[in-house]
């Protein structure tokens, strides 16, 4: 849990006469609290929210929140991140109790089950289905009550309180269950977005898995799973979590697992692996190079270059054919490599209105070729683009268009048009990084048998 900005970690590491070092209370004083003596935060040590544990795998550990006994009445369900359940490192017990390093009770974990959609190995400015299921045994003398998921509609929105709770650092080394009031600064179907600037509270790397907590019919609630904090080691930038009450997590996941039925959620991942266009083509147009044709760069250009008038565009086309017939789309999303920019713009996706490939030009695919108005857009100076080098898209609706067969499917068009050039990666890179060619990630229900 993020309690230091900047000077206060400096102060700390001094130990100043004017820093005053953080109150832990009792553990064993139930439903204790006490603020946190550093200045400026407003993380507070956490003995009330006693069914959010400790996940411990091989070589990390997270946090998470039981939300559920099994039928038994044995064992429990821990929602927790998808990131957190690996299988290179799994989840291996659950600590209950206020310090991870003195729980009351461990327990053997059993099995997991990530969300279908997630895809650890992709490139992602956000991780979209960032959610797992924990199975965890021998807790008949556990008494701890569980916390109940939020349902739709959750009524989040920009300026949104959530209480965040988790084991995460401060960011110096944090064993003690911690919570601290976050402002909700962005907010998707998917997405949680807190904002962590100017000494505010947040999320910090431990608190992974641990719950967004809001009132909810008089009830306290689990809204959200803590997934990332783009920035740095000092996570003061911002915090993301996965939405729980999306359909896609909460009815057509999080439901069935706890009921003990096996989702149906499938997942397809578009990306060129080989070195033919296969199931990705894509390529540049250029207006001061009319008659040049891109097909064969390893890059691909939007926007106006320093200095110039020149216009460059980019044109991709993934291929949906393995997509069922009548399935229902949940989410799309489409995403690239960003390896430079001439300073921070807005990028927009376009529905394109006409056939191409890979040897079109400016001229030849003219000024008509593409929808105006924009289907998505997203910024190249966000802190999540900066850190992990990918800007991303959420194409939901155009990819529901053309697979319900409302639009032809032709592709999208990439524009920048407030003076500044992103140089992307295209599908022509070479093999060794082909995980860093553009993708489309798509999740959805496929048709009934």
């Amino acid at each position: 849990m993020r309690t230091l900005t900047v000077a206060q970690s400096v102060c700390a590491v001094l130990l100043s006469a004017a820093c005053a070092q953080p109150t832990e209370i009792d553990p064993h004083e139930e439903g204790g609290e006490d603020r946190s003596a550093v200045v400026g935060t407003a993380a507070r040590a956490d003995n009330t929210h006693t069914a959010v544990v400790s996940l411990h795998q091989e070589r990390a550990r997270c946090s998470g929140t039981i939300v559920r006994w099994s039928a038994e009445g044995d064992k429990v369900h821990v929602l927790t991140a998808a990131h957190c359940c690996s299988e290179s490192s799994p989840p291996r017990e659950v600590r209950v109790g206020f310090d991870l390093n003195d729980p009351s009770l461990i327990l053997p974990v059993d099995s997991f089950q990530n969300h279908p959609c997630y895809d650890d190995r992709r490139l992602s400015l956000n991780k979209e289905y960032d959610v797992c299921v924990v199975t965890a045994s021998g807790a008949g003398a556990l008494n701890v009550r569980p916390i109940p998921l939020a349902s739709a509609p959750d009524g989040l929105s920009v300026g949104s309180a959530v209480t965040l709770v988790g084991y995460g650092n401060t960011p110096a080394l944090n064993t003690i269950r911690r919570r601290v009031e976050a402002s909700v600064s962005e907010i998707g179907p998917l997405m949680i977005m807190t904002d962590q600037t100017n000494e505010r509270g947040g999320l910090c790397s431990g608190d992974s898995g641990g719950p967004a907590l809001i009132p909810q019919g008089g009830v306290e609630v689990v809204a959200g799973v803590i997934s990332f904090a783009p920035g740095d080691e000092l996570c003061d930038i911002s915090g993301g979590l996965g939405r729980v009450a999306f359909p896609g997590i909460r009815d057509e996941f999080l439901d069935k697992v706890l009921a003990g039925e096996k989702p149906t959620i499938e997942a397809r991942l578009i990306q060129r692996r080989g070195i033919t266009p296969g199931p990705v083509r894509d390529t540049t147009i250029a207006s001061d190079q009319p008659d040049q044709r891109f097909g064969e760069r390893v890059d691909l250009l939007v926007g106006t270059p320093p200095g110039t008038g020149a216009v460059r565009r980019a044109l991709l086309r993934f291929d949906l054919a393995a997509v069922p017939r009548g399935a229902t789309l949940l989410t799309a999303r489409v995403g690239l490599r960003l390896v430079s920019k001439s300073g921070p713009g807005t990028i927009s996706v376009h529905r394109v209105v006409k056939d191409w490939d890979e040897s079109e030009s400016w001229a030849s695919f003219g000024e008509n070729g593409f929808d105006p108005t924009p289907a998505a857009t997203a910024g190249t100076a966000t802190a999540s683009v900066e850190a992990l080098g990918v800007i991303s898209f959420d194409v939901t609706e155009l990819v529901a268009s053309w697979l319900g067969g409302e639009t032809d499917d032709h592709g999208i068009l990439l524009r920048e048009d407030d003076g500044q050039q992103s140089r992307l990666l295209a599908s022509e890179v070479q093999p060794t990084y082909a995980s860093s060619r553009p993708w489309m990630h798509l999740c959805y229900l496929p048709s009934p048998p």
